[in-house]
């Protein structure tokens, strides 16, 4: 059903195929013709669901499909072998797709690794994506392990991957990379506009120079920043919130967002040391002001 909660977005058909979302049939396959691996023997394809649709049940408890991710009834994420479904109601009018970001950014050579997008649909106010795995674990699940020298590694890097993303905007738009909405609620103010000309006005009202705007990913907190430790390579993903902004808005989020907090022991650990290393780095935010407007 259309109604039914984003949570159970996906249900079995059987034990080799599902239903998402009423519109998609999801498929074990063979390797040959897979377009993702299920990380064992077979993979896994989407197809347009089959009329009428065959009854289904909700996901078994030995399902290989688990859903690691329930965001209040608005987003779920699904782990579908080597790959993970993301299902989000479309709350926020005209919002940049994240397939739409993904796509723009591969058309650049970036020193971390990104998602591939395998699969994206819309139905029913409905946004469905399907990404590849990126290799590593989060910062989230690695703090604990990390030394004194790695935590200021990987902090430093994340600055220099703000300072690597920042490409200048073309146009004066604080929005998505093709001139949509930017999913910033932090920048919406009391009611959810999240409209380019809402967010210049917020930006404008906390004194940021929204003369010359570079790119950021919005939500650069521990749970979407992947460290493979076989080669310290890093990964980036959830790039459903990320655009052209005022730079001073880089440091700015790090240091308002409670979403940039660990979820165990000194929270305010990864945020504090990026925070840190972005002073160091030149960056300027408006905490101030932004304390004072948003109260």
């Amino acid at each position: 059903m259309a109604d039914r909660p984003v949570r159970e977005s996906i249900r079995e058909i059987d034990d080799n195929s599902w239903l998402i979302g009423n519109k998609i049939l999801l498929s074990r396959c063979a390797l040959s013709d897979c377009t993702w691996r299920d990380g064992k023997s077979g993979g896994f394809t989407v197809s347009e669901a089959p009329l009428p649709l065959p009854e289904t049940r909700p996901l078994s408890d030995t399902s290989d499909i688990k859903i690691i991710y329930d965001a209040g009834g608005v987003s779920a994420v699904f782990s579908i072998g080597d790959a993970f479904c993301k299902v989000r109601i479309l709350d926020v009018p005209d919002v940049t797709r994240e397939h739409v970001t993904l796509a723009w950014l591969q058309q650049r050579p970036w020193s971390f690794a990104i998602p591939d997008v395998l699969y994206h649909a819309e139905y029913d106010g409905r946004y469905y994506i399907v990404l590849s795995r990126v290799p590593g674990e989060t910062i989230d699940s690695l703090w604990t392990t990390l030394d004194e020298s790695k935590r200021e590694h990987y902090a430093e890097r994340i600055v220099d991957i703000c300072q690597e993303l920042a490409v200048p905007s073309e146009k004066s738009s604080i929005s998505g990379v093709d001139g949509n909405a930017l999913s910033e609620r932090y920048l919406c103010g009391r009611k959810v506009d999240c409209s380019p000309q809402n967010l210049r006005k917020s930006s404008l009202e906390l004194g940021m120079d929204c003369s010359s705007l570079v790119f950021y990913h919005c939500d650069l907190g521990p749970s979407n920043v992947l460290i493979d430790l076989a080669n310290d390579s890093i990964g980036i993903i959830d790039w459903e919130t990320a655009g052209f902004v005022p730079v001073e808005w880089i440091r700015t989020k790090f240091r308002i967002s409670s979403g940039m907090n660990l979820s165990s022991g000194d929270e305010l650990d990864w945020r504090r040391r990026v925070m840190l290393h972005m002073g160091q780095m030149g960056f300027i935010d408006v905490v101030e002001r932004f304390i004072a407007w948003d109260k």
